[in-house]
């Protein structure tokens, strides 16, 4: 494909035009969708603001306007299965801590380390209004006074809900939905729980299914929004008000991990991945007297999107698979094209362009389309392993890999 001079989209706002910070509540931004609008130039220059040593984890970057959050484990030097994890609360102007919460972690029985990995938090906490949710390794969900760092309640989802441990932690990240934090418990007792953010208390709880790394999305639908859940042997439908269960896709049982999170299309339709999945699917909802029906519209079993995000816009979704970014219609699930060289990138779009931060920490911009990959040589912004997708506030991008955390302006001309 043709490679472009590295170039990146800046959110600019109209001069004299009162604007709310900007602010990304929880993992995929507010809707989920790791989109965010954008318009004026392409600046061709990035500013580093600020850099700081980070411990090793997955979760991202969120912020409520005023402060950035995230999660972080300091492994313990002589057993890598122990250590602490930290909820950290940041200054997004300097990087500087501003309150920290720290607290002991071990891994449970049957949960094991990739290549020898220390315990590593991987689920993104969530904002909702003056509160922070997180979830840790070991399933430990915690909320937060959001300026102060004061806990305000707290459960551990394999003691309180009998949750099955999840093998490599942890990962579904807490979905805000109106004034409720969304978890994915999996397990006896529960799939699902919605929570109150002010008190803890349990606002309901889905019928019991075994537990999956991808987190929960919000699906609007003719007269009640559906939470969306993929567990390990089904693709869920639940009633947002009260948890009630409205459809169901069976799943191949094949026991093998569903990871990226189902993407939302227009008209009540959904895209799903993963080992487990055993390829991609575009599935289509219907609501019907007799409860609503979901059938499968297509599967691509040749092309499975693994543990990196992935984006679509009205005629393609892209991701990664293997070691190509690929593109496949939404037509008919057919592969449009494929680009090797960008292993591991999780993405960002932002108007027609995508930001992508590869897995080895190079960052670059592409022109994603049916018609294949337009990309810009990008530069090394991190080193070390980056499976965490970036974060874009205005025009200064946060990311992180397993030993640093930057902030980036994108510029014009070297102009701040």
């Amino acid at each position: 494909m043709r490679h472009a001079v590295w170039s990146l989209l800046v959110v600019a706002v109209p001069v004299g035009a009162a604007a709310e910070p900007p602010a990304w509540p929880q993992y995929g931004g507010t809707n989920r969708n790791f989109a965010g609008a954008a318009t004026g130039p392409l600046p061709k220059t990035t500013k580093r603001l600020w850099s700081i040593e980070f411990g090793p984890g997955t979760s991202g970057i969120v912020s409520d306007g005023e402060r950035l959050f995230t999660h972080y484990s300091v492994p313990d030097p002589k057993k890598s299965s122990e250590g602490q994890e930290v909820v950290a609360c940041l200054d997004p102007k300097t990087g500087k801590t501003l309150w920290d919460h720290r607290y002991p972690v071990a891994r449970l029985k049957g949960q094991e380390s990739y290549s020898g990995d220390p315990i590593r938090p991987q689920a993104t906490s969530a904002v909702c209004g003056p509160r922070l949710c997180s979830l840790g390794y070991t399933g430990l969900l915690k909320c937060f006074d959001s300026a102060s760092g004061k806990i305000l309640w707290e459960y551990d989802l394999v003691r309180d809900f009998d949750a099955t441990p999840v093998q490599f932690g942890f990962s579904a990240s807490p979905l805000v939905y109106g004034e409720a934090f969304v978890v994915h418990v999996g397990g006896k007792k529960a799939a699902v729980v919605a929570f109150n953010p002010a008190d803890g208390k349990v606002l309901w709880s889905s019928k019991p299914a075994e537990p999956s790394y991808s987190s929960p999305v919000v699906m609007p639908a003719t007269g009640a929004d559906v939470i969306v859940q993929v567990t390990r042997d089904d693709v869920l439908g639940l009633a947002a008000k009260d948890g009630r269960e409205r459809w169901r896709y069976p799943l191949p049982k094949t026991g093998l991990t569903n990871v990226p999170t189902p993407i939302v299309l227009p008209k009540q339709r959904l895209l799903i991945s993963g080992q487990g999945v055993l390829g991609t699917r575009l599935l289509q909802v219907t609501a019907a007297p007799t409860g609503d029906k979901v059938a499968e519209v297509w599967k691509n079993e040749k092309v499975p999107f693994f543990y990196a995000n992935w984006v679509a816009d009205e005629r393609a979704v892209f991701g990664v698979s293997g070691q190509f970014v690929c593109g496949l219609s939404l037509a008919d699930g057919k592969e449009l094209w494929r680009e090797r060289g960008q292993a591991d990138a999780n993405f960002l779009r932002i108007g027609a362009d995508a930001l992508l931060l590869r897995g080895d920490g190079r960052l670059s911009r592409a022109r994603l389309s049916i018609d294949g990959f337009d990309g810009a040589d990008g530069l090394d912004l991190l080193k070390g392993r980056c499976w965490t997708a970036p974060t874009l506030l205005g025009d200064v991008l946060y990311a992180r890999s397993e030993k640093e955390l930057v902030a980036v302006r994108f510029t014009d001309g070297g102009k701040d």
